[in-house]
């Protein structure tokens, strides 16, 4: 990670918590229920102002955040309640249940609100996810090979969707792990049915064995006085073949690359047409540099144009709801033994290597769009019945109300042992994330990557 990278990823932890916690501040501001400290981060306060009776600060660790309403929780266990009406306790159970339910609400809004903006002002989306899908490569002993599928056959049909962009097909591969999905093909203009089977594979998620063609690759930038620039490569070439083979599939490009290290290497390009040739010595791959030469290369991708919010709406909610299903197959999948654990679960340290390696890879536009990935697994998860997150408190204003239809009250005591458990169980998840991102950055803790939906993402403390 780099300076800039980690920079980054504070400031986006930064967004998302703020974000979190104002949907707890303002609807308790609405409904009359005082807040005492607003605060981005933990520990002790580092500075901060004070307005409307809370002290808005930021504190020294970075790692979180919450609101602090007077005798929310600890003062009230520990006896120390005035009765005062300002109590947050105090309060009707439907605002209390609507504070903490805001929190989540506003992650979850943020998730929907990023993808909406993009499509109604529009975006750079991979050509390969917009264009048809076309087998590059088959894996050996794979799910693909067994069904049948060959290099260059065309897939038009797969589940009942009719030409598939190549993203909604992975993520219909990964929701079914070891369930038969049929298919039809196109092989040389002959239609083909066949059923594949897709298989689970540790931490990669489910998957059928196949690389998507490809036919051409685009350099975005050369660095001046860059062994690319001193070959000739310009902006908005497009690779087409290394040594006179075609690239065909993103895996056999970086055989190529990796077989040419140290070599002299012709590149075929195409430049407005035009095709020529450039010799180039590869180096060590740096980023998505893959060459190694001062070249940034990258997938082509289009200019995607949607206008009318109706229908950015429509596909805001649809994408976020893929990732709640992807989300949803990868934890069952780690409960029933098929996915790990530990190669799919990150803590701060695994994000803040994603966000800043995202940034370096895409810049602000990517680096935003995780941050909507993220904010929506920092919403879910606050909804999830563990004591001290917000689906906690949720659970606990649940439990009171119907206690209190048959005249019963939920004691104190009750509450004190609720939080302790949850924060017990917290700290010990929280220490595995931690341990498990500092293990996977060792040489001999290295991985395969986890899928994006089966990342965590970090808890705000509310």
């Amino acid at each position: 990670m780099t300076i800039s990278g980690i920079v980054v990823f504070l400031i986006v932890l930064a967004l998302m918590v703020t974000i979190h916690e104002f949907g707890h501040f303002i609807v308790a501001k609405v409904l009359g229920i005082p807040a005492e400290v607003f605060s981005v981060g933990f520990g002790p306060r580092l500075f901060g102002f004070n307005w409307g009776g809370t002290d808005f600060r930021i504190s020294a660790i970075p790692l979180g955040g919450y609101v602090k309403f007077r005798g929310e929780n600890l003062e009230m266990i520990q006896g120390k309640s005035e009765g005062s009406v300002e109590e947050f306790l105090s309060h009707a159970k439907w605002k209390r249940f609507l504070v903490a339910l805001a929190g989540p609400a506003f992650n979850i809004f943020t998730a929907i609100l990023i993808p909406l903006v993009a499509i109604m002002i529009g975006f750079q989306e991979s050509a390969q996810n917009s264009q048809p899908i076309i087998i590059g490569h088959v894996v050996k002993d794979s799910p693909a090979e067994k069904a049948g599928l060959q290099p260059m056959d065309r897939i038009v049909v797969s589940h009942g969707i009719k030409d598939p962009a190549f993203n909604d097909f992975k993520v219909d591969v990964m929701m079914h792990p070891d369930e038969d999905i049929p298919m039809t093909v196109d092989r040389n203009g002959q239609p083909l049915n066949v059923i594949v089977r897709p298989k689970a594979d540790g931490g990669q998620g489910a998957r059928i064995g196949i690389e998507p063609y490809l036919k051409q690759i685009l350099v975005a930038n050369v660095k001046p006085d860059s062994a690319a620039a001193s070959a000739g490569l310009q902006a908005k070439d497009h690779i087409t073949g290394i040594n006179g083979q075609p690239l065909q599939t993103m895996g056999k490009m970086f055989d190529a690359i990796k077989d040419s290290k140290g070599k002299e290497t012709t590149l075929n390009i195409d430049r407005g047409g035009q095709s020529i040739t450039a010799k180039i010595t590869v180096n060590d791959p740096v980023k998505n540099d893959l060459f190694g030469v001062g070249a940034e290369i990258q997938q082509e991708s289009v200019f995607i144009q949607r206008t009318g919010i109706g229908s950015a709406l429509g596909f805001a909610i649809d994408y976020n709801w893929r990732i709640l299903k992807m989300n949803f197959v990868a934890f069952k999948q780690m409960i029933v033994g098929r996915l790990s654990a530990r190669d799919s679960l990150s803590g701060p340290i695994g994000i803040a290597k994603i966000t800043s390696e995202t940034f370096e890879a895409g810049g602000w536009a990517d680096t935003i769009q995780l941050m909507g990935l993220l904010s929506l697994s920092l919403g879910i998860m606050n909804l999830l019945p563990i004591p001290v997150l917000d689906g906690g408190m949720i659970v606990l204003i649940i439990v009171e109300a119907l206690l209190g239809l048959v005249g019963m009250t939920l004691t104190m005591r009750v509450r004190e042992r609720f939080q302790q458990v949850g924060f017990v169980a917290l700290m010990l998840l929280m220490g595995f994330v931690i341990f498990n991102d500092i293990v996977k950055i060792l040489p001999f803790g290295k991985s395969a990557n986890a899928p994006p939906a089966a990342q965590s993402a970090p808890t705000p403390g509310k």
